[in-house]
């Protein structure tokens, strides 16, 4: 029955070189390094192995097994011996070593991938690292935008863009507020007053919804339109802002109306230290107007977009949600994607572990029946005597063994893909919670 047992091993498990009665020369035996020795004592044993014998590496463990010097070494073994010396003796031959398994499982990652915040609005700029972003919004506020286009008035409507503008500046950026001409009139007798009427309503800081909003609502269209002024109020503002991003954000209806130059101040702007990026928005404005706010804009490095009524704004921001809509469905599938690569390597190298460690467990078994057979049958021991106290104490090992390799490994590998699943889930609901924004 036993001989059956031995082949069956055989069949199911891996032939090992030197298991056979022939002798064979294996390679020789490697030196150990210090810490390795020390990698070892600071593994721990796991606790579902508890109580099982798990020696040190056997003097012909592993690669170092020769099954001649293995014979000898059994040939020491006196008849008298009892279970457990001859047990021990076997340990000590050829007992592998598992605690870089043990190791191994102890230490793996279970960690997929770290999720970033994705785009969103005005979030999704691309900036460097650990540098400030200020942002000032320039408004303006001269009589001609009182006037009404399709919708509505256009300073409500540019109140109503920059307010949704806000929401959407990247986290953490620094805001500024100006309001320009919105003083006096846009009479003759007052353009002295109102060209000088520049005036930073939210000081460049944090952004607070409910004050920003409060600030912005305070003004309404009078006066001239002193742009230029406004661009040199910013300058004066960012000034020790050398290290930060500074983008300026200009909506406006028309052209400069108080003697200054709109092109050269966002050239200064732009080629100072501050680097500023100047962009505009402009409102239900003649071609002559759109030319200057367009080269205004190109001065400064920045962007120019024209919108006419209503209409024409809800169209440009629709836009932007399309884009927005499409970057996060990108987002959520690179990382849904990226998750999955991970999870199923991860998966797999445990799987790779767990079939190599469950080969050498196989391999020592053979081994030990192997030494049990020839004791038996050319020393002449005793059937039952290694059947009782040495045949099934290292079945029983082995089996412990063979359960803790499968449960670490299914229980790593379903780790894994709880974690992908999880950031695979977060990701979605991330981009649908956002898609519903736009």
């Amino acid at each position: 029955m036993r001989n059956k047992l031995f082949f069956c091993l055989l069949i199911v498990g891996f032939l090992i070189s030197g298991c056979s009665h022939s002798s064979s020369t294996q390679p020789t035996e490697k030196k150990q390094v210090n810490n390795e020795s020390k990698d070892k004592e600071n593994v721990k044993i796991p606790e579902e192995l508890k109580g099982v014998p798990l020696p040190p590496a056997g003097k012909y463990s592993g690669e170092k097994y020769n099954w001649a010097k293995v014979k000898q070494e059994l040939d020491k073994i006196p008849k008298n011996a009892d279970g457990k010396t001859i047990l021990n003796k076997f340990y000590e031959l050829a007992a592998e070593d598992y605690t870089p398994y043990f190791k191994y499982f102890q230490e793996f990652d279970t960690s997929i991938i770290k999720v970033d915040k994705g785009p969103g609005g005005m979030k999704s700029l691309k900036l460097p690292e650990e540098k400030p972003v200020n942002i000032v919004i320039l408004v303006d506020s001269s009589g001609s935008m009182a006037a009404k286009v399709s919708g509505g008035q256009k300073m409500d409507l540019a109140k109503q863009a920059v307010e949704s503008f806000a929401k959407q500046m990247p986290d953490g950026a620094n805001v500024s507020l100006t309001v320009y001409g919105h003083k006096g009139s846009n009479n003759e007798k007052d353009k002295a007053l109102s060209c000088n009427s520049i005036e930073e309503v939210y000081p460049l800081g944090a952004y607070d919804e409910s004050k920003f909003n409060n600030a912005l609502n305070k003004f309404q269209p009078t006066g001239y339109t002193p742009l230029a002024g406004a661009m040199k109020l910013a300058k004066q503002q960012l000034a020790n802002q050398s290290k930060a991003e500074n983008i300026i954000y200009v909506v406006s209806d028309g052209v400069e109306t108080c003697g200054g130059d709109p092109v050269q101040v966002a050239k200064d702007l732009h080629t100072s230290n501050i680097k500023a990026v100047v962009n505009i928005i402009g409102f239900d404005i003649d071609d002559a107007g759109q030319k200057a706010l367009e080269a205004a804009a190109q001065a400064g490095g920045g962007k120019y977009s024209s919108v006419n009524s209503k209409v024409d704004l809800e169209d440009y921001f629709a836009k932007e949600r399309g884009r927005l809509y499409d970057a996060w469905s990108r987002w959520a599938g690179e990382h849904y994607d990226k998750a999955s690569d991970v999870s199923n390597k991860k998966y797999k190298e445990l799987e790779k572990k767990s079939v190599e460690m469950y080969k050498i467990t196989e391999r020592e078994t053979i081994r030990f029946y192997h030494m049990e057979e020839y004791l038996e049958k050319e020393r002449g021991f005793e059937f039952r005597l290694l059947y009782d106290h040495v045949d099934q104490k290292f079945r029983e090992r082995a089996n412990h063994i063979h359960d803790y390799n499968l449960y670490i490994a299914n229980k790593l590998q379903k780790m894994v893909l709880e974690e992908a699943n999880k950031i695979q889930k977060e990701v979605l609901n991330k981009a649908n919670e956002e898609q519903k924004l736009y």
